[in-house]
């Protein structure tokens, strides 16, 4: 991986290097990516990413074949990293709290796993995507509910933060019918104001050659398609802008 260097402490990359997520941090307005042993500011006008020196602990690396889930939780504003694997992980950006000795870091939290008694109980999952609601530009929000896909059990779940803990809110359908998802594609929700959230996701069939973009239920996992013809993609971030 190539760098070129700027001005000032950072070093920044071409986007060519190899990242597995990105998510928009709504306090800020900059988008931000996730790879192995680095989180970055990414211009999305020229691709260029900035590495924001990150330290990921000891046991905050993942496996090189995993599918990442990033997302920020904006009541407190710092991102979270759930991968097909079952890792759950959180970046706290710099100035994190108030002398918060997690600013700047990367820290692993409690694996992923279905709640005693939901109908996954004992399923191992393949989280591919999560997505926060009420992620409101330009300042943190009040609460923050957290949702995710199962390419497992093709369901719409809701995750626990720091526990892992999934629960099944429903099949993601389309037209009425259950699908069979691919583990790729991307999640995301888009909020005017709080309590005011719009879920879209690009999902891909297995066997299918290409994805769509969908309007996501989050009471059902009914899916809408809006879009077809997309493919190869595995990280998706969407904004009201700001």
């Amino acid at each position: 991986m190539s760098d070129v260097h700027n001005p000032g402490d950072a070093t920044t990359y071409n986007l060519a290097s190899p990242l597995k997520a990105i998510a928009w941090r709504p306090v800020t307005g900059e988008l931000l990516g996730f790879s192995d042993g680095m989180i970055a500011t990414i211009d999305p006008m020229s691709g260029e990413m900035t590495d924001l020196e990150a330290t990921f602990m000891d046991d905050a690396m993942i496996g090189e074949d995993t599918m990442v889930a990033f997302d920020f939780n904006n009541k407190i504003d710092a991102v979270r990293a759930v991968t097909s694997a079952g890792d759950n992980l959180v970046y706290f950006p710099e100035g994190f709290g108030d002398n918060d000795e997690r600013a700047g870091s990367v820290r692993r939290f409690t694996s992923l796993a279905y709640a005693e008694g939901d109908a996954m109980e004992g399923t191992k999952p393949m989280i591919f995507a999560n997505a926060y609601t009420n992620a409101i530009n330009e300042k943190t929000a009040g609460s923050t509910f957290q949702y995710a896909l199962d390419a497992e059990t093709d369901t719409l779940v809701s995750l626990a933060n720091n526990e892992g803990t999934l629960k099944t809110i429903g099949e993601i359908t389309v037209d009425g019918n259950p699908v069979d998802l691919a583990p790729m594609g991307g999640f995301d929700i888009v909020s005017a104001s709080e309590g005011e959230n719009m879920a879209f996701a690009i999902l891909q069939m297995e066997g299918a050659d290409t994805a769509g973009l969908y309007e996501i239920d989050l009471e059902t996992g009914a899916a809408v398609m809006k879009a077809d013809g997309m493919g190869g993609i595995t990280g998706f971030a969407a904004s009201l802008g700001m």
